[in-house]
């Protein structure tokens, strides 16, 4: 660990529309909202001990490769559960120790959903 930084305080992604996004992230992936600044155009969405903070933008371009993954400990039900709500989702990957796929939020920006052994990545760190 950083003697200078303890975690990741949050993670900013830009979305043009700030309504449709809290929507999206809220209904369909579950977070909730941790704070909301719409004066000034941020959103700090829930999703564990790092939130993500959406940024009002006029225009925004995705990314050209996943810019976070979320952790799943049931990788297929989370396929499963995103497909259900009209989420396009990419097959899931098998790559050895880790299983992934991919999707988009309304912005056209790449998400990823992992799973792999905690157990076992804890113990090779050791």
């Amino acid at each position: 660990m950083s003697k200078l930084f303890k975690r990741i305080d949050t993670v900013f992604l830009e979305v043009t529309n700030m309504e449709r996004s809290i929507g999206w992230y809220t209904e369909v992936l579950d977070f909730s909202v941790r704070w909301h600044d719409v004066e000034n155009g941020y959103v700090a969405i829930e999703m564990g001990e790092t939130p993500l903070t959406l940024v009002r933008a006029e225009k925004v371009t995705p990314g050209s490769h996943c810019l976070l993954n979320f952790y799943s400990a049931d990788i297929y039900a989370a396929h499963q559960k995103l497909a259900e709500r009209g989420v396009s989702v990419e097959d899931v990957i098998d790559n050895g120790a880790v299983l992934s796929f991919e999707f988009k939020d309304p912005d056209g920006h790449t998400l990823g959903v992992c799973y792999f052994e905690e157990e076992s990545v804890t113990r090779e760190e050791s």
